[in-house]
């Protein structure tokens, strides 16, 4: 477990170093403070929310396009109605934009968690390490003057490297609405499969930060 963490934080820090050099050449790095309201259909007691803070440096190659995007991040998530805080995630995502309308990245994360990831009653501290891919696909569903609606349908697969298999899948669907230059709303319902234990469907509602 020490050893995992050990080459984890080291990685982190070589690609936070390495994504600092490219916000020498990136005209405007992307700062997102991402605040989420989740509320579980399935389970009681389980309304959770969460922080989270990035920043996307973008590779550009001669012509200022961007090759790929590097995101470190750092999220915090509370279970409300518990009064816990249930998991601390530190971590670096690259992706690329594949075409407008698709993107796809692949986190590496460590986290601290104290939580309910096998049966809703059953809370277990631990850390852990975790791959998280993730396919986006969205499509601009309206624009009037200033307003813009965005649709989007997201996949994410996460692999826990401590256990040795893939822990979660979870598809996503909703809206996205930027309000003014700085700030987005959306709403999405979501589907968790938590492999070979219980699923949620969710509802979340956030509030992002965007400059």
């Amino acid at each position: 477990m020490k050893i995992k963490a050990c080459v984890f934080i080291t990685l982190a820090s070589f690609l936070l170093t390495f994504s600092l050099c490219f916000a020498v050449w990136d005209k405007k790095p992307e700062f997102r403070w991402i605040q989420l309201y989740r509320y579980d259909l399935r389970q009681d007691n389980h309304q959770l929310y969460t922080n989270r803070l990035s920043f996307t440096f973008n590779y550009l190659d001669k012509k200022e396009k961007s090759l790929f995007k590097l995101t470190p991040f750092f999220e915090i998530r509370r279970n409300i109605d518990k009064d816990l805080r249930e998991r601390k995630e530190l971590g670096v995502e690259i992706g690329k934009d594949i075409f407008p309308w698709l993107y796809l990245g692949d986190a590496i994360q460590h986290g601290w968690m104290k939580e309910d990831y096998r049966y809703p009653a059953d809370y277990v501290k631990r850390d852990y390490t975790e791959s998280e891919t993730r396919l986006c696909f969205s499509h601009q569903l309206l624009s009037y003057k200033s307003f813009n609606l965005k649709g989007f349908v997201l996949d994410e697969y996460t692999y826990d490297f401590n256990v040795g298999a893939g822990v979660r899948n979870e598809v996503a669907i909703g809206l996205i609405v930027p309000v003014g230059k700085y700030l987005e709303t959306g709403i999405n319902w979501r589907h968790i499969d938590r492999i070979h234990y219980y699923d949620s469907d969710t509802f979340e509602a956030t509030v992002t930060l965007v400059f």
